[in-house]
């Protein structure tokens, strides 16, 4: 009897041992889909809703609990959960996106066909995580090595090539005129992309996929969003240069509409940089866009994309001649459609393309319109089999241009007393081509890829023949080899006051190495392209080196070196191009801390580019001012720019999750030369700088 009570004591124990609760429970929260941590995620008792949680940066969360407390789980995007905490001290919970809580259907988002040969990816959340990116999609690859961007604008050069080069696709459909504050150059400062709307955003630095057209110098593909919500979401944002707001709704089964507002004034960011924006004297900004997804049946699905804004800008400028302001003012339009239709093994899409803008421009006797009208459409077919994959299709593009007013008659002589010209233009290129592409998986460790796309002939405009081989091979799980080469053909056409379209050809080869384990990312490539532009030949041979660490849980570091050897031959004389830089030194670290905190550090470095230094002056009696006389090619001083940024994510009431952010550009205010301006008689100059230290700050609100 005593043993039988002995043994009963024990299973007694033992029982109230196993049934015991926790006084806390710790845990995660991540998306049941891709395993990515979700933080601010909401946690709120069933039983008394004014107590609750927040996860932190990394999804964690920790819940003081008597015993049998069930929770609710939510946030913005995705299902929201109920679970019973107590009952054991550590879990995970994964919550669902809140499109995938529908019936399955089999329709999937496009994906390209030359996508296992593309070298970077850039999620949503690093668009927002970089301060460097200031939240722009562009601007978030200008952080990337391959980038070459030597003004601080959204007009990214990639290794070495000019920015007219570099396609940039939205939804499949080219966006010839992306940036925002677009001088009479192009040159602009941010994208018109709402990074809200963007689901990817994939970089092709190199050897551009032929399923694209009228590209030569890397590509820039944009996809937006295909998500529909079970229920409504909202954004509201402000910072000193922003006012905006996002809602996404479910409209009927199986469609969502998302649209979006922002204006941009410059009083308050003005107003806390007057050093570094003493030349700016006004900006603004308003734009609205709309987006729309529908899944038409099981097999069919639609989106249009329609987009407006208008913008202003006006800051000091500063020549010889003249001292005074440039005004430029800007309207644009576009909408972009798709619609595809998925068979059982294959897929049918149409894409179009229509876009409008009107810009003018005012400095002292300069006064001109320019005005752009793109229309782009294609037909594409696309077949998956088992082990190969082809596409083919055909597209139509018409790009026009239409410039008038009046310009100075001499570059030199900017005044008003000086002497004017007038002129009226207009250029438009037509541009139809066909391609086909293909993709066999040799084997599962061997992938290649090629095809073809030929530009048609019409009217003056020569065709073309552009074609393309692509090569990957995984001998192990960590390394990746893509090795490129191909012929690319490009059609462009002036802005302003240029002469006649012109076609772009260059031959490229890049290969590309990647070692990816645990904490480790790094890379390596090496490329060489030779184009040709009129008479023009460039040759550009360059080096990327790429390391990415987590060292623990809240820290990563990031490091990369590019190194370009650019050079440009025109009759019979070989220079330096503008982006024959030898070095650029791009890295960055960031930190996370108190569960919600999030600290960046960022750093460039670079050598100077190259500009023509003035070395005296003519002065010229028939026109009244001194015309400057060049000297050989110099370097500007070298660049070096350091940013930090810090973030904190909250939870605000029960479905609401908000994060401030404040952000100090060139923090040690280095004065970074972008040019010299210089006095009449061309006998001082003036160093204008890039932008000197800066602060932005604003908050952002989900619910």
């Amino acid at each position: 009897m005593r043993w039988l009570n002995l043994c009963f004591l024990i299973l007694m124990l033992g029982s109230k041992q196993l049934f015991a609760q926790c006084d806390s429970v710790s845990g995660f929260v991540k998306d049941a889909v891709t395993g990515e941590a979700l933080p601010a995620a909401t946690l709120r008792s069933i039983k008394s809703p004014t107590y609750g949680v927040s996860t932190d940066v990394n999804g964690k969360f920790l819940w003081r609990t008597d015993g049998g407390d069930s929770v609710r789980i939510s946030f913005v995007g995705y299902e929201d959960t109920i679970v019973v905490l107590g009952q054991t001290c550590e879990i995970e919970v994964k919550l669902l996106p809140a499109s995938i809580g529908l019936a399955e259907i089999v329709i999937k988002a496009e994906r390209l066909i030359a996508e296992e040969f593309t070298m970077s990816k850039i999620k949503k959340l690093e668009i927002y995580t970089n301060p460097s990116a200031k939240a722009d999609p562009l601007l978030a690859v200008n952080a990337l090595p391959s980038a070459t961007t030597t003004d601080e604008s959204a007009n990214i050069s990639l290794r070495g090539g000019s920015p007219n080069e570099t396609g940039i696709f939205l939804n499949n459909v080219p966006i010839n005129d992306a940036v925002r504050y677009g001088q009479l150059n192009g040159i602009g400062t941010f994208s018109i992309f709402n990074t809200a709307l963007i689901s990817q955003v994939q970089v092709y630095p190199g050897n551009p996929p032929l399923e694209f057209g009228n590209t030569t110098s890397g590509l820039i593909a944009l996809t937006t969003d295909e998500t529909i919500p079970t229920k409504a979401t909202h954004t509201v944002s402000a910072s000193l240069a922003s006012v905006g707001c996002y809602t996404s709704r479910k409209v009927g089964k199986e469609a969502a509409l998302t649209a979006f507002a922002n204006f941009q004034p410059s009083g308050l960011l003005r107003w806390f940089n007057p050093v570094a924006l003493e030349r700016i004297k006004r900006f603004n900004t308003a734009d609205l866009g709309i987006h729309f997804f529908c899944r038409l049946s099981e097999r069919t699905a639609l989106k249009i994309f329609t987009y407006a804004n208008r913008e202003s800008f006006l800051f000091d400028s500063r020549t010889p001649t003249y001292w005074g302001s440039f005004d430029q003012e800007k309207a644009r339009s576009y909408a972009v459609t798709n619609i595809r239709h998925r068979f059982r093994k294959s897929e049918l899409s149409f894409n179009q393309g229509l876009s409008f803008s009107r810009a003018r421009f005012s400095q002292s006797t300069l006064d001109a319109q320019l005005d752009l009208t793109d229309f782009y459409t294609s037909l594409n077919y696309q077949y998956f089999g088992t082990k190969w994959e082809m596409k083919t299709g055909m597209s139509y593009d018409y790009r026009g241009s239409s410039f008038a007013g009046k310009f100075p008659r001499y570059r030199y002589a900017l005044g008003e007393q000086f002497p004017v010209d007038s002129t009226a233009s207009r250029q438009a290129i037509q541009l139809p081509e066909l391609y086909l592409y293909g993709k066999i998986h040799l084997t599962p460790k061997w992938i290649t890829g090629g095809g073809v796309r030929k530009g048609i002939s019409m009217n003056e405009q020569a065709g073309f023949l552009s074609s393309q081989l692509n090569v990957n091979f995984r001998p192990t799980k960590p390394w990746n080899f893509i090795l490129s080469m191909g012929r690319y053909n490009k059609m462009v056409i002036p802005q302003g006051i240029s002469a006649e379209s012109t076609q772009i050809q260059t031959d490229q080869y890049s290969l590309y190495v990647s070692y990816t384990k645990q904490r480790l990312e790094s890379s390596l490539s090496l490329f060489v392209k030779n184009g040709q532009q009129g008479d023009q030949q460039t040759n550009v041979r360059g080096l990327e080196l790429y390391g990415r660490y987590r060292i623990h849980r809240n820290l990563r570091t990031q490091l990369s070196l590019t190194s370009l050897r650019a050079r440009q031959t025109l009759n019979g004389e070989t220079i330096s191009s503008p982006f024959d830089i030898r070095y650029f030194i791009r890295g960055n670290a960031e930190y996370k801390f108190a569960e919600s905190w999030t600290a960046t550090f960022v750093f460039l470095f670079r050598e100077g580019s190259f500009y023509l230094p003035v070395v005296g002056a003519n002065f010229n009696s028939s026109v009244g001012a001194y015309e400057p006389i060049y000297d050989r090619q110099a370097r500007l001083p070298n660049y070096s720019l350091v940013d930090f940024s810090f973030s904190k994510l909250f939870a605000v009431g029960k479905d609401t999750s908000a994060v401030a952010f404040c952000g100090l550009s060139n923090v040690p205010n280095f004065k970074n030369v972008r040019d010299y301006t210089y006095n009449f008689d061309y006998t001082l100059k003036t160093a204008e700088y890039f932008s000197l230290r800066t602060i932005y700050f604003g908050v952002v609100v989900n619910f």
